[in-house]
């Protein structure tokens, strides 16, 4: 049972770490790998020498003698060539600090006249951010390593040429530290509780950041218990973000979100007119209650929902408990429609006893998003590796609506601007250049822009809390940054009160066999079909 836990828990950050986007569902969170899933794998795991000492002398890197306040950052950008929403989004992006240009990853700027120590973590000449990593590479062994690059170098890249290229925050430079933990670990959560206190009891980190998976008790014990900042790439339970107080922040929709966003879309669409709708969740804690507001969602839009089954997990990852049941329910009803947001190991064997009661290819139309990862071809790949044939045959053609742009590259006619200057970025300074159109680098590639976004949004916070910002400065900041770049330059932003991210979703298709000349996934022969609708979605 350990080894199927922590396959889970693989999803929420595999899917989050190769686009840099996850969310956690208490069994495997799940995650956005964004661009496209390789199946190789993982994070290298570079030497860990620490933020370099720069020696950066900000006199030269940015003060020109002017008043910071009298600085002024106009950056311009190209026309996105996908349209609407994109082309809105960046209109509306007021590129105004030194850490906007989608040109540069940063600009010099003037120092604080007169930097004096604030708060822990926040000195006249530093400010300790930290990063927590998830040792991809030892799922490999489980059969979910997936290629994301090597994190750690990333981070320290991008926090390397912020010290040395253009002289810090305000003068200040960035004191990076680093904290990792197994996936394998048989006590988990207390492994990811000592990351937790290693950032902020140790450390007084003002910011955490995380690319390769986190959830659990471990983000509340960040933002709730220590009062700190945390940027993730996993979409949380409302609770969570409710109890973050402002701290807890996410480059994915939340859970309920993502549920929701799949039921709205459909009954938008039309997708369910005269539709009998089964509605399958699991007893997963944090899990019920999205799934309560998938229901009412549809139950508000006029849809028969005809069956609303939770399966017991029994306190376990594959979630059974009553399968055979409500799959009868479904068969006696007449449903030709099912919301499965199960997890990896879970939806494949709510599909094979479909199939085994008798529904064929066709009875019925799946739906599916960002909830346990099922809009990333990782997870979902295992309708046919654990289901076989005949599941996958019946999960064909499913729809799959979230903020994710999974295989999104495969039909774009440029690398998007951001991922282009992020990438240009890193392999200038020390790393690995991707090829955003090869199958086998847009993930780790796509992970290069997570890296990037996520720190990046920590330098605007710190740059627009002011010269002498106290932590509190910089979490307003960070809670009111508005637009905010991430992975393939999708509209996203932090507004308060709406700490996730995404502010577009589109719609997907799942096929079997994979209908991207040479796009499959792997031997299974299956993949997620983008279909470029994007739309705004998310907003409150």
């Amino acid at each position: 049972m350990k080894r199927f836990l922590f396959a889970m828990l693989v999803v929420v950050m595999l899917a989050a770490a190769c686009s840099g986007e996850s969310d956690d569902n208490a069994d495997d969170g799940g995650s956005d790998l964004g661009t496209s899933e390789t199946g190789s794998d993982t994070d290298t795991g570079g030497t860990d020498t620490g933020t370099p000492d720069t020696g950066a002398d900000t006199a030269d890197t940015g003060a020109d003698g002017t008043d910071p306040s009298e600085e002024s950052f106009d950056f311009t950008v190209a026309d996105d060539p996908r349209g609407e929403p994109f082309t809105s989004f960046q209109a509306d992006f007021a590129r105004d600090d030194p850490f906007s240009s989608l040109d540069e990853f940063c600009v010099p700027h003037a120092p604080a006249a007169d930097p004096q120590a604030t708060d822990p973590g926040i000195t006249e000449e530093t400010i300790e951010i930290h990063h927590i990593r998830q040792q991809l590479e030892n799922l490999t062994e489980i059969g979910f390593g997936v290629d994301v690059g090597d994190t750690k170098l990333m981070f320290e890249v991008f926090v390397d040429v912020i010290n040395t290229q253009c002289g810090g925050i305000r003068g200040r430079v960035l004191d990076l530290g680093f904290s990792e933990y197994d996936p394998l670990n048989p006590d988990i959560e207390q492994a990811r509780i000592a990351t937790c206190i290693e950032a902020t009891e140790d450390r007084d980190s003002v910011v955490v950041l995380n690319s390769s998976g986190f959830q659990g008790a471990a983000l509340l014990c960040i933002a709730e218990e220590h009062d700190t900042a945390i940027i993730t790439t996993q979409g949380l339970p409302l609770d969570f973000y409710e109890r973050g107080a402002a701290r807890l922040f996410s480059v994915q929709e939340g859970l309920e979100e993502a549920m929701v966003i799949v039921a709205q879309t459909a009954i938008d669409n039309g997708s369910l007119d005269g539709a009998t709708v089964a509605v399958i969740g699991a007893d997963t804690p944090g899990q019920p209650e999205a799934v309560a507001d998938l229901v009412g969602t549809l139950t508000d839009g006029g849809v028969d929902v005809a069956v609303d089954q939770t399966l017991g997990c029994g306190g376990q990852t594959t979630c059974a408990e009553g399968l055979q049941a409500a799959v009868s329910s479904m068969a006696e009803a007449g449903v030709d429609a099912v919301f499965a947001p199960l997890n990896i190991l879970s939806l494949p064997g709510l599909i094979s006893e479909m199939s085994a009661q008798g529904f064929q290819p066709g009875d019925v139309t799946f739906f599916n998003g960002n909830a346990n990862s099922q809009d990333g071809d990782l997870v979902s790949s295992k309708v046919a590796a654990f289901g076989g044939e005949a599941a996958a045959a019946l999960y064909d053609g499913a729809n799959i609506i979230s903020a994710s742009g999974t295989g999104a590259f495969n039909f774009d006619e440029v690398e998007p601007q951001f991922n282009a200057m992020c990438g240009q970025t890193y392999a200038e300074n020390g790393g690995v250049p991707y090829d955003y159109f090869d199958l086998d680098e847009n993930t780790p590639g796509g992970m290069v822009a997570s890296v990037c976004a996520q720190v990046r949004a920590t330098a605007r916070a710190l740059w627009r809390a002011g010269e002498n910002p106290s932590r509190a400065d910089v979490y307003d900041a960070l809670a009111g940054l508005g637009p905010i770049d991430i992975n393939q330059g999708r509209p996203g932003s932090f507004t308060p009160g709406d700490q996730t991210a995404p502010d577009v979703a589109q719609t997907m298709t799942w096929t079997s066999p994979c209908q991207i000349p040479d796009g499959a996934f792997d031997e299974n022969d299956t993949c997620i079909v983008s279909n470029l609708d994007w739309f705004e979605a998310y907003q409150e």
